[in-house]
């Protein structure tokens, strides 16, 4: 594996803290100080990585997206059943989100919020994962193993919604967690299953 160049360490340590202060505060309410403290850093090397703790946010989000794509495509390409294809989806959005609370945190908080000024990539991105798991809906509709009276992008989007609220939920602020990771999973897989009518 090649070795990060230092401006990319940096840049990477940069992203790691604020996805963990925005994850525990908020993005109104992180600040970039907190951030360059959180990664070690000087505010001028922050600023010459990044121009706002708003691109800070997309940067981490673009990264995120992109990487949960790249997992839904590889999902896909196994040629699975579409139940199988969408179960796979589930359990790695589901996993993904379960071992990284603060990503969770980012999810359900920023996302869908109001007003907020995300990038027409983010945007993009984020439709791009309700857009994947639609297909596999639509797949199975065309396969007679998923309700014919469903809207794909619909339940799709709904989808994609419970597994993040449901994760800030099992996570909590503080304490245990309340279900592990496999049974988080396996619940998530139960209920997407029963709602949309796989067999």
């Amino acid at each position: 594996m090649p070795k990060l160049k230092k401006a990319d360490r940096t840049r990477g340590a940069l992203l790691d803290a604020a996805l963990r202060v925005i994850g525990r505060k908020g993005f109104a309410a992180a600040t970039v100080e907190e951030i360059v403290r959180e990664a070690g850093v000087s505010k001028g090397v922050a600023y010459y990585h990044f121009k706002s703790k708003e691109q800070m946010a997309e940067s981490i989000l673009d990264l995120e997206f992109s990487a949960v794509a790249d997992q839904f495509e590889e999902i896909a390409e196994s040629e699975g059943s579409p139940s199988e294809v969408l179960l796979g989806m589930l359990g790695a959005f589901s996993t993904r989100l379960y071992e990284r609370h603060e990503l969770a945190q980012l999810f359900a908080t920023e996302i869908w919020r109001s007003g907020r000024a995300w990038s027409e990539g983010v945007r993009s991105a984020g439709q791009g994962l309700i857009d994947l798991i639609a297909l596999q809906l639509t797949r199975g509709q065309d396969e007679g193993t998923v309700r014919s009276d469903l809207d794909p992008t619909f339940a799709a989007a709904s989808i994609v919604g419970m597994v993040v609220a449901d994760a800030v939920y099992c996570l909590g602020e503080e304490g245990p967690a309340r279900l592990s990771r496999e049974q988080f999973t396996e619940r998530i897989h139960d209920f997407v299953h029963h709602a949309v009518a796989l067999r």
